[in-house]
């Protein structure tokens, strides 16, 4: 993940929960405004009602305080509107009507006190310009918005400074020569520990990569010098006189010979992962060519092997990857079908290998392709079918493969 993504995160995070805060402490402030403003209404009607009790108490008229608070002895002679608001709400103690005007009404039985507080409100007053009020916020908030971001881009990206010398030395690091050495450079903080467990985790992956360059060298090296003294000796062999059945040896040592050789170039270049170029190449001569190479393993002559691949059809892969991978699929199908059929075709780009054997052990489907993995009748190691994997992940084929008690079916789609 680049770094600026995450900076770009901690930005979206700290403006965001700035908005929130904001938002919140603006609808709590208002809440909170609007209760002390009732509140301070009933305790200004508390202390009136104190005052007019007196005065009757004492045979006087009643005479609130304050200019705006009015004592009225019976639900009678209240303000007609706040008399007809009591009569539909009877609790409710706040009245507003439809010129304007807001009251608090406080029950003292027997008698009402009622304050007309139009002119003495402050929260209500905003209702009546709650647009400008909202545009007010809103400028607010955009400029707590614009600080909070500059504020958190200066701290993101003061923070996430080490990250981006990481990142920097990973991406200017070349393919073949991965960076040691700069763990050094941070400080004994989180970073510098995820720094020096990245430096000791590189170093792990070279020397994991010396150690495969090497072995496949030597390999190559050792593989090659015996493999081309046998192929001498067998051309040579060749040419001496021979009788049918020695020719038959030699012909079957030869095919075992040139599938080494190419197995092992396969292997070498699974192993240096090189990318061969794909040429068009004809793909009926390698059916026929895998078949014969394969047919040793045909465990009943009488067994059909139907082709049905058109002469010209061209497909564009390696040609070794390609025999090899068919020598794998072929040899499969020939050496697990007693009975029955094996059909190759091409089709819509699609190469089919199906054969009518006792299918792939249940127990095997979920892996069959990983390495090391075979069945209770198998002689092999078990890498095949993850060879076969490999190369069509490598030539870019789409590979797959269904099996039941009746066969197995292989699919091979060319792009």
């Amino acid at each position: 993940m680049k770094t600026n993504q995450l900076r770009n995160r901690i930005i979206t995070h700290f403006i965001g929960l700035t908005l929130l805060i904001s938002v919140l402490y603006g609808i709590l402030s208002f809440i909170f405004a609007y209760k002390v403003e009732d509140r301070f209404f009933y305790l200004l009607l508390k202390d009136e009602q104190t005052t007019v009790q007196r005065q009757i108490a004492e045979n006087l008229i009643p005479d609130p305080k304050l200019d705006f608070i009015k004592y009225y002895p019976s639900a009678d002679v209240l303000p007609v509107q706040v008399k007809l608001a009591l009569q539909q709400t009877p609790n409710q103690r706040e009245f507003s009507t439809d010129d304007g005007l807001y009251y608090h009404l406080h029950d003292m039985q027997p008698g009402y006190l009622v304050a007309e507080v139009s002119d003495h409100l402050v929260v209500r007053q905003f209702k009546e310009g709650m647009i400008y009020l909202l545009f007010i916020l809103l400028s607010i908030l955009v400029l707590i918005s614009i600080a909070v971001a500059i504020t958190s881009h200066r701290l993101a990206k003061q923070l996430l400074k080490p990250l981006d010398k990481i990142m920097t030395i990973l991406d200017n690091a070349p393919v073949e020569k991965l960076p040691q050495g700069f763990a050094k450079q941070f400080k004994n903080d989180e970073i510098g520990t995820f720094a020096l467990t990245l430096e000791s985790a590189l170093a792990r992956i070279k020397a994991f990569i010396d150690r495969e360059q090497n072995f496949t060298r030597d390999v190559s090296h050792e593989l090659r010098t015996p493999i081309t003294i046998s192929q001498g000796a067998l051309t040579l062999l060749q040419q001496t006189n021979l009788d049918d059945k020695q020719q038959q040896l030699v012909q079957r040592i030869a095919n075992a010979q040139q599938q080494i050789e190419q197995s092992l170039e396969m292997l070498l270049s699974l192993a240096r992962e090189e990318l061969n170029a794909h040429k068009p190449c004809k793909l009926l001569p390698l059916v026929e060519n895998s078949i014969l190479q394969q047919y040793q393993y045909l465990i009943d002559p009488n067994i059909d092997i139907e082709v049905n691949i058109e002469k010209k059809q061209i497909v564009k892969a390696d040609h070794t990857q390609l025999l090899i991978l068919l020598n794998n699929l072929i040899g499969n199908a020939f050496k697990y079908t007693s009975r029955g059929a094996v059909s190759i075709a091409y089709s819509n780009d699609i190469l089919s290998i199906s054969d009518t054997g006792r299918g792939i052990c249940t127990s095997l489907k979920n892996n069959v392709l990983e390495a090391g993995v075979k069945g209770e009748h198998s002689s092999g190691l078990g890498q095949g079918l993850n060879i076969v994997k490999r190369l069509c992940e490598q030539m870019k084929i789409d590979f797959s493969i269904t099996s039941s008690s009746n066969g197995t079916h292989v699919q091979l789609k060319f792009k």
